[in-house]
């Protein structure tokens, strides 16, 4: 390992946090940075390019030392990683030189048991350390390549994901702040329109706003692998991000649907913006009828409906398959049967969700049991703002269950969220109100 290039990937580590601290300070004091601060960041960025140069160039000197190659290969791998010149480049790599997940575990399982002759390639992920230990990042940590990390927000983000269907919105600091306009076209405040004759003066109205803000929570995995399951690396490789996707892949959705608010984003169940529908008069407890559906539909605003999903726990499928809408003779008594509203994926070549008046049907192991709030929505998730700063954050440590002779993996992902509306929309005319967001009742 050579001492050089530790140490300028040290002092690069060093000016970013520099710089980052000051950055954040600023954000999270909602305003810009000051000149002094300004030139502070500025003075560190220029530290980072020159020791960039640097690094690059002691890259070169060691590669020239490793091999007595002539110079001017175009291009080559090795191990996985790319060369320009005979020359590693690899923080252009999105893989930094593993040709895959489980071979950066590997390395990194060789780095822990022999650290003077640690694989380079992790030098160029070390995070930033705060004790005396040359041989590794901060608490023991090499920050997983991007690609990987890139990988497991894919699975986040998944078909059976909600986070993939509500408006994403990056941010920089800890908080987005935004104003807010809640006014509707028939409401009478905010900007206005007048019918009046020639020459009557006009009226003035001024638009309403409130100020809103989501503030980023956080979301964590931690993944202990023994040393044994390691020398299985190409296996432990997609195990390890199988398993952490599907982990926060259930959180994220369960929070869009269920969040308290308090350390986690704001889900539909606590919104005050929801529009619960209540059931019928002696509807039977734990049951669904068409009526409920109906009802429902007219509570989403005409505007949103096409984008609206229904999202359900799957206990209330059963239910669904037999909704119709009763036909009635003369004498006003049913008739056996009726026009069925829910609909079947029409074969392996449709949609593969069935239909509930021309919307997807969407099962949610999040969705409340059966009966209950919670276990039916019909939502236009559109209007389900989330922030989130970067992607999933992914660290390994050494030293966490050092005794047991195990690995940690930690994975972070920083999220925010809440519904657009603090409120059910008001009418024009009629008591009753409308949401992007639509529940139904306990039937109980």
């Amino acid at each position: 390992m050579n001492k050089t290039l530790r140490a300028l990937l040290q002092r690069k580590n060093a000016a970013v946090e520099a710089a980052r601290k000051i950055t954040e300070l600023a954000a999270t004091e909602t305003r810009d940075l000051l000149a002094e601060e300004q030139t502070q960041v500025d003075g560190l960025i220029g530290q980072v390019e020159a020791l960039n140069a640097q690094i690059e160039r002691e890259q070169r000197l060691i590669e020239a030392e490793r091999s007595s190659a002539v110079a001017g290969v175009a291009l080559e791998v090795r191990d996985g990683a790319r060369l320009e010149g005979g020359v590693p480049n690899l923080l252009a790599d999105p893989q930094r030189g593993f040709a895959h997940f489980g071979a950066f575990l590997a390395s990194v399982r060789g780095a822990s048991m022999r650290p003077s002759a640690a694989d380079e390639r992790l030098l160029l992920m070390a995070g930033p350390t705060t004790y005396a230990n040359e041989s590794v990042g901060a608490d023991g940590g090499f920050l997983v390549p991007p690609q990987y990390s890139g990988e497991i927000m894919s699975v986040i983000e998944s078909q059976d994901s909600l986070l993939a269907r509500v408006r994403q919105i990056p941010v920089a600091g800890t908080e987005w702040k935004f104003p807010a306009s809640e006014t509707t076209a028939h409401g009478t405040t905010g900007i206005q329109a007048y019918w009046d004759s020639e020459a009557d003066a006009i009226n003035q109205t001024k638009p309403v706003f409130k100020n809103r803000s989501i503030k980023l929570d956080r979301l964590t995995a931690l993944v202990p692998v023994t040393e044994e399951a390691l020398e299985d690396a190409s296996a432990l490789g997609a195990w390890v991000q199988m398993e952490a996707g599907e982990k926060m892949t259930f959180k994220v959705s369960d929070a869009i649907l269920n969040g308290t608010g308090a350390g986690q984003p704001l889900g539909l169940l606590n919104a005050d913006c929801v529009v619960s529908v209540a059931k019928e008069t002696s509807q039977v407890a734990a049951t669904v009828v068409a009526e409920n559906i109906m009802k429902m539909w007219t509570r989403m605003p005409a505007a949103h409906r096409a984008r609206a999903i229904w999202l359900i726990h799957s206990d209330v499928e059963v239910q669904l398959m037999q909704l119709n809408v009763k036909i009635k003779n003369v004498a006003g008594s049913e008739n056996v049967g009726g026009m069925p509203i829910w609909m079947p994926p029409n074969g392996l070549t449709a949609s593969p969700y069935s239909t509930l008046l021309g919307r997807p049907v969407v099962p949610m192991e999040s969705c409340q049991a059966l009966g209950t709030v919670g276990d039916l929505w019909l939502a236009d998730l559109s209007q389900y703002i989330a922030i989130t700063k970067g992607a999933v954050k992914a660290d390994q440590s050494m030293h966490f269950w050092f005794d047991q002779n195990m690995r940690a993996f930690r994975f972070v992902l920083r999220l925010g969220g809440q519904p657009w509306l603090q409120t059910a929309i008001s009418r024009k005319n009629g008591s009753s109100t409308q949401s992007h967001f639509v529940s139904l009742a306990t039937r109980s």
